[in-house]
């Protein structure tokens, strides 16, 4: 009798525990076909760059590194946009704003993420932050909004799409620490068409630098 109760106990916690797992899994947010096509170009784009480097075991960062070392997109436990020190000072600013932390994209803990691969991790990030990704019909491409005027894009077709990588910069916290824009070599300051946040549907300055992998 006794061991007809444990096996039943047994029973019931096992079941307990698979009803618990499948509403946590039905509780993930899904992707949905726009994040789910960005995700896939995310991955064209990395193989366009030559990979997406780990930076720390520990707590998993990967790096997005443009062609010429200069900029850099992370994400893993905290979501950033690193710019190169020495353009910008040559063009007259203070280098103690370089380094840009997201605001409006949350990191992910990747102790609890299954897949630990920079895609695996990448696809924790847009589960997360649904919210700020966006895709521009009319230049096929994606952008994640990180916040403060602040944005990554890719291509959703980087082999194909002029404009395979751009990272995309709010000029006014420079232009306040003495940047000249036309002296910023390799960027281009342009009025670009806000369809996202509290400035959707006006026109605003931006710092754009493109990089292109589609063949010539």
């Amino acid at each position: 009798m006794k061991k007809k109760i444990i096996y039943f106990l047994a029973a019931a916690m096992y079941a307990v525990t698979v009803i618990a797992s499948a509403i946590m899994l039905s509780a993930s947010p899904k992707l949905d076909v726009v994040a789910n096509y960005a995700l896939d170009s995310f991955k064209s784009l990395g193989e366009e760059i030559g990979g997406i480097e780990l930076n720390g075991l520990a707590k998993p960062l990967y790096d997005v590194h443009s062609p010429d070392g200069t900029e850099v997109f992370s994400y893993g436990e905290s979501v950033k946009l690193t710019i190169d020190i020495e353009s910008f000072s040559a063009a007259g600013a203070d280098d103690s704003r370089l380094a840009i932390t997201s605001d409006n994209v949350r990191g992910v803990d990747t102790s609890s993420v299954s897949d630990r691969s920079a895609l695996g991790v990448f696809e924790s990030v847009l589960r997360s932050n649904r919210h700020a990704l966006e895709y521009h019909q009319d230049h096929d491409l994606f952008e994640l909004h990180l916040g403060r005027g602040n944005t990554f894009r890719w291509a959703k077709d980087p082999r194909t799409n002029t404009r395979g990588m751009t990272f995309v910069l709010n000029p006014r916290p420079f232009i306040e620490r003495r940047l000249e824009p036309e002296e910023l070599e390799g960027w281009v300051l342009a009025n670009v068409s806000i369809m996202y946040g509290p400035e959707k549907g006006r026109t605003v300055p931006r710092l754009l630098k493109n990089y292109s992998f589609a063949a010539q």
